[in-house]
């Protein structure tokens, strides 16, 4: 199973709750993105972008996201919830994300995200921190 999990830098336990669920007996479509958040959210506290934003007022905006579905997803299970960043150019970070049943033992969805880089105090797009550009750099072993 942690073969499906070999690129991605950030691996965050996910379980499905009941109320993740529908009217299909099976998770929301919806909810995937929530996962894909949550693991999102960890990469930004490990690369220190809370940290960043509260001394520079630079911060993310999510551009774009798309989920492609691969196997559904029911309660109980327990979720391996993989993130990582492909490319970084301009002021765009291109993520990836992967989604994986522990019960099944393979992968349930495939995610992506483009991250704009945003200054708030100035309200435009800025090209994307150096400093953080480091720590991703750093966090995923190309360093």
């Amino acid at each position: 199973m942690n073969d499906y999990l070999n690129e991605y830098p950030i691996i965050v336990e996910q379980p499905v709750d009941w109320g993740d669920m529908d009217a299909n007996s099976h998770v929301n479509a919806t909810i995937y993105f929530r996962y894909m958040e949550n693991a999102r959210i960890v990469f930004y506290e490990r690369i220190g972008k809370y940290e960043y934003e509260a001394r520079t007022g630079v911060s993310f905006v999510v551009a774009s996201t798309s989920c492609t579905l691969r196997h559904p997803l029911v309660y109980p299970d327990r979720l391996l919830v993989g993130t990582r960043v492909e490319n970084i150019s301009g002021s765009r970070i291109f993520m990836k994300y992967r989604i994986v049943s522990t019960k099944h033992g393979l992968v349930a969805a495939d995610g992506e995200a483009i991250i704009a880089t945003h200054h708030y105090v100035e309200n435009k797009n800025i090209p994307f921190p150096d400093e953080l550009r480091h720590n991703i750099e750093t966090l995923q072993g190309r360093l």
